[in-house]
């Protein structure tokens, strides 16, 4: 590996432990932070948190009022907004994977999602949750829907890690996705497009909840 790669590497790295810093609630929503402060908690140089928080600001997870940094507070007209946008787009996308899919590629996916749940871990899990969702879609085999479903799906995941901790939860949603698959598998589009949208009203509902419940924990500057 050259020196260029490995700082790619390196900086990639960062990138994946703030992003599941802020996703696990580790960096509160509204908390300000630092560059410094990143510094030393990641003890890493200030260019890769500088690159890192970019990225961050792009998906909506880090905001910047002149040289100072804060983890962005849950805003609920936006995660309504991206539900909203996401019960468009992924019906769709349901609808093309399950003209599209092989059987490989649908194996694949149902691996991962039973290993999330059965070998729980709250990372894993975590990761499954957006994993999941943009894997679907990238079986439509169109690059504007995965990117689509990346960004709306990533706005709501902070609220999800809030109910987590719950199996029962973690069941529904496993059986939730398991049919989604096995509807696509069947190329069953229309089935496997309305199983997306109940399984976006459950999510949707135990979100908003979530965060109504967390706003004590949050505290004022955590929720808009």
């Amino acid at each position: 590996m050259t020196t260029t790669q490995a700082d790619q590497s390196d900086d990639r790295d960062i990138l994946s432990r703030l992003r599941f810093a802020i996703l696990s609630l580790e960096l509160v929503p509204g908390e300000p932070v630092s560059e410094r402060a990143l510094e030393q908690q990641f003890q890493v140089s200030r260019t890769p948190i500088r690159e890192a928080l970019f990225h961050l600001m792009r998906d909506g997870l880090v905001i910047r009022d002149g040289r100072s940094y804060a983890i962005a507070p849950f805003d609920i007209a936006e995660i309504q907004e991206a539900f909203d946008f996401r019960d468009i787009v992924e019906p769709e996308a349901m609808r093309m994977a399950a003209k599209l899919a092989t059987p490989n590629e649908i194996a694949a996916i149902r691996q991962s999602i039973d290993f999330s749940h059965d070998e729980f871990t709250p990372e894993r899990w975590l990761e499954m949750g957006l994993d999941f969702h943009v894997r679907c879609a990238a079986l439509s085999g169109n690059r504007c829907i995965v990117a689509a479903m990346q960004d709306v799906t990533l706005r709501a995941l902070r609220a999800r890690w809030l109910t987590f901790a719950s199996p029962a939860a973690r069941r529904v949603t496993h059986g939730e996705h398991s049919e989604i698959l096995s509807l696509i598998d069947a190329g069953d589009g229309e089935g496997a497009a309305r199983a997306a949208l109940t399984h976006s009203a459950s999510v949707r509902t135990e979100a908003l909840e979530a965060i109504e419940n967390a706003r004590r924990f949050v505290g004022k500057r955590g929720v808009v």
